[in-house]
């Protein structure tokens, strides 16, 4: 259950916590709310956030070679500008006393 469902066994893409309290209602006959699940993963430090989906043809070395090489670069900081006289200004017109 840690590596997620399968989609074609449990019908699922990933488990949501109604999924896993139906589950564990009917593998070990105890009734968790939903309330009740989020605690218990929490308490197991589980995550409930999905890792993004990989295309099948990730190149792994590829991104690592990207990583150290942009690490290693200076990073290049556009030089300061300077304010326009006579353009907009935040705040509103005082008015005329």
């Amino acid at each position: 259950m840690l590596q997620g469902p399968d989609p074609e066994a449990d019908g699922v893409s990933t488990w949501r916590l109604i999924d896993l309290c139906r589950i564990v209602r009917e593998r070990f006959g105890v009734t968790y709310s939903e309330g009740g699940m989020g605690k218990l993963m929490r308490s197991l430090d589980l995550s409930w956030q999905t890792p993004r989906p990989q295309h099948a043809e990730t190149d792994r070395a590829a991104q690592e070679r990207f990583k150290k090489g942009a690490s290693r670069k200076p990073s290049r900081r556009s030089p300061p500008t300077t304010p326009k006289p006579g353009g907009l200004r935040s705040g509103s017109r005082m008015r005329p006393g």
